[in-house]
């Protein structure tokens, strides 16, 4: 196979997407706990959340920041079975969860992206545990 061919084979291709999950995850754990949690929870679909509302939220986005180590981890160490478990399991636990929020909240916005998160994890998840070690 070809230098080029090598590179956009199949397990590199879902290697580059793990690596780009993991680097959202992470930024968004980093972003959301400790940089500016009022301006993550409004950007997660509660525009009109206030500091005290606020408070709680980096709970969720330090889910976000372990997971996303969690994500480069296995990524790094090519086990892509274990890690589409794991995309498997994320997707419905954070996925479902925060569209939930979002659709009980009576100013909550954005649940079409978090279900497209779901979609995307879902799909990924199917790729990596039916994809050759």
């Amino acid at each position: 196979m070809s230098g080029l061919g090598a590179l956009l084979s199949y397990p590199n291709i879902l290697d580059v997407a793990t690596y780009g999950v993991s680097s959202l995850l992470i930024y968004s754990g980093v972003v959301g706990a400790y940089i500016d949690p009022l301006g993550w929870v409004r950007g997660f679909g509660l525009p009109t959340a206030t500091a005290e509302q606020a408070v709680l939220f980096p709970c969720a986005t330090g889910r976000n920041l372990g997971a996303g180590c969690f994500v480069l981890a296995m990524t790094f160490l090519r086990e892509r079975k274990l890690l589409g478990i794991f995309l498997l399991c994320w997707g419905f636990g954070a996925g479902i969860a925060d569209s939930k929020v979002l659709y009980d909240h009576p100013q909550g916005q954005g649940v079409g992206k978090h279900m497209l998160s779901f979609t995307i994890c879902m799909t990924l998840s199917a790729l990596l545990i039916s994809s050759p070690q």
